[in-house]
């Protein structure tokens, strides 16, 4: 895929600004008032068990989901400045500039995602 040097550095912009939220996101998700590692849990806010434990699971796949999409913006800036950035991980086609533009951390083409997400069935659709 080839990019121009503006688009390189737009792309390159847009991955570390998010990445910055997302290290935010993270630190703010996992580290408890003392400074240790840990999960938010909703004890105390309620005495309904099944209520901490339904609200504790969102918190845990919500911080799941920012690792997962931290760890594809790191691995799309490793991949910008080398010949595979931009090219479908399946097809080997160029990513239209334009999908990257919108989402610089795709892996595959739109019709390869399509072709993905379809056979694994996944929930909400996946990014990569």
């Amino acid at each position: 895929m080839h990019l121009s040097t503006e688009q390189r550095d737009i792309l390159r912009n847009k991955l570390q600004q998010r990445r910055t939220q997302m290290v935010a996101d993270l630190r703010d998700e996992s580290i408890s008032e003392d400074g240790t590692l840990a999960v938010r849990s909703h004890r105390g806010e309620t005495d309904d068990e099944a209520v901490i434990e339904s609200m504790d699971a969102v918190e845990i796949a919500s911080t799941a989901r920012d690792a997962t999409e931290l760890a594809a913006i790191d691995s799309a800036l490793q991949r910008l400045d080398t010949p595979d950035f931009g090219v479908c991980i399946d097809c080997g086609a160029d990513i239209p500039s334009a999908r990257l533009m919108a989402e610089p951390t795709v892996l595959r083409c739109t019709a390869c995602q399509q072709r993905f997400e379809h056979q694994h069935h996944t929930p909400g659709g996946a990014r990569l």
